[in-house]
């Protein structure tokens, strides 16, 4: 018994600074329903899908460097 499986690798740009998280998901949405229309089943993103690169830059608040992790999972815009 053979089951086909089509996958698709999410190639995104770089998620901005001031991108909020809901912002993020409505781009891998948006993304995940091309890849479904070309007949994607499994679509993979890479590591760093919801948030920009922060280490890019010198963040001396802890509350902004705190944004950038998640709390739960799934959280709200998640």
């Amino acid at each position: 018994m053979s089951r086909q499986l089509t996958v698709a690798a999410a190639q995104m740009g770089p998620v901005a600074r001031a991108e909020t998280r809901s912002q993020v998901v409505d781009r891998l949405i948006a993304m995940l329903n091309t890849a479904h229309q070309a007949g994607a089943t499994l679509v993979v993103f890479p590591e760093l899908a919801l948030t920009t690169f922060f280490p890019r830059w010198v963040i001396d608040d802890p509350e902004e460097l705190e944004s950038y992790f998640e709390t739960e999972m799934p959280g709200n815009e998640t």
